[in-house]
């Protein structure tokens, strides 16, 4: 990529701060603003006065979820590049480093973008149908949390619950199923307003295990198929894909998946294998096939329950290539 400039945006939830790379005052490359519209218009502003031409402009930030959304929406609607990445991914490439302020961490993804030049990914905004989704998603994850809270509570409790206190809390988890159903019911409705979404949501859908949730979850993390260019990479994204753990004579790792993942995706995951296990009549004699040939026990069980993970998104990619619904083979 062809870039003069690069800014390095520290993002918050009520403020940015952007440091210039290449950099000749420090002070006065550097620029701490709101994380709204009018910020991030002072922001180009700025630029201007240093002489940073919009084409030859890359901004680079963290991903942080909602907070950059602001930055999306406005480097989308102005044309501008940038390119979203990893926070952890930004801090390991740094090296060895002492103290951390806003100014600093600003200046180090600025740098960062700039010796990665060669290799950044551009962030393309998916479309509006996928952003919706993504917020209901959010919205029912905690909604389920709370359900899970409640239940808990009245777990603990045991016992010592009053009636009433039992009747409130009963209650409330009525009312947290209600809405979540509500959430689900609005997933379906957006999914269905895109004729491409709603076309790969069938199939994927079709596939034995993947309900509703992991449906949606793929569509949203893959960008509807766009953003990953194999199923193992995907795989590796949410933590699914094993890798080689050895160097050498002395050091003979078990391969195991990687801890850097997307943990909320492949719980969810976890749950579609569990229910594909019992539902696909192929999946539960290859479950029980290779918990005989590891022996048993708690460590085959987790190391089965991921292949099969592997397998159904393997599936999920091949019904969206091949166009056609999932066929349950009984082999």
């Amino acid at each position: 990529m062809q870039f003069s400039y690069f800014v390095g945006v520290d993002i918050s939830k009520d403020t940015l701060d952007a440091a210039l790379y290449p950099a000749k005052d420090r002070q006065k490359d550097f620029l701490h603003f709101d994380n709204t519209k009018k910020g991030l218009g002072e922001m180009m502003a700025w630029l201007k006065t240093l002489g940073v031409k919009r084409s030859d402009l890359l901004i680079c930030a963290e991903y942080t979820g909602v907070y950059t959304n602001t930055l999306i929406e406005f480097a989308d609607r102005k044309g501008i590049a940038l390119s979203l990445n990893s926070p952890l991914d930004i801090k390991r490439s740094i090296g060895l480093v002492r103290g951390k302020n806003d100014a600093v961490d600003a200046a180090r993804i600025a740098e960062f973008a700039y010796r990665r030049r060669e290799n950044l990914r551009l962030y393309e905004k998916p479309c509006d149908a996928i952003m919706k989704m993504q917020y209901l998603l959010t919205e029912r994850r905690q909604y389920v949390r709370q359900r899970t809270a409640l239940m808990n509570l009245h777990s603990a409790m045991g016992p010592y619950e009053t009636p009433s206190g039992r009747s409130r809390n009963e209650s409330a988890i009525l009312h947290i199923e209600k809405l979540i159903k509500k959430v689900e019911d609005q997933l379906l409705s957006v999914a269905s307003e895109d004729a491409s979404i709603k076309k790969n949501f069938d199939l994927v859908h079709s596939v034995k295990g993947i309900g509703l949730i992991n449906a949606i979850n793929t569509i949203v993390y893959t960008n509807n198929f766009k953003s990953f260019e194999s199923p193992r990479k995907y795989a590796c994204y949410i933590g699914v894909a094993p890798f080689d753990h050895t160097s050498g004579t002395s050091v003979k790792g078990k391969t195991q998946v990687s801890k850097i993942c997307r943990t909320q995706q492949k719980s969810e995951l976890s749950m579609a294998a569990r229910s594909a296990i019992i539902h696909d009549p192929g999946l539960k004699r290859y479950y029980q096939r290779k918990i005989k040939e590891k022996g048993g026990g708690k460590s085959a069980h987790g190391i089965v329950l991921n292949a099969i993970k592997f397998k159904l998104i393997l599936r999920m990619f091949a019904v969206v290539r091949s166009g056609e619904p999932y066929k349950v083979l009984n082999y």
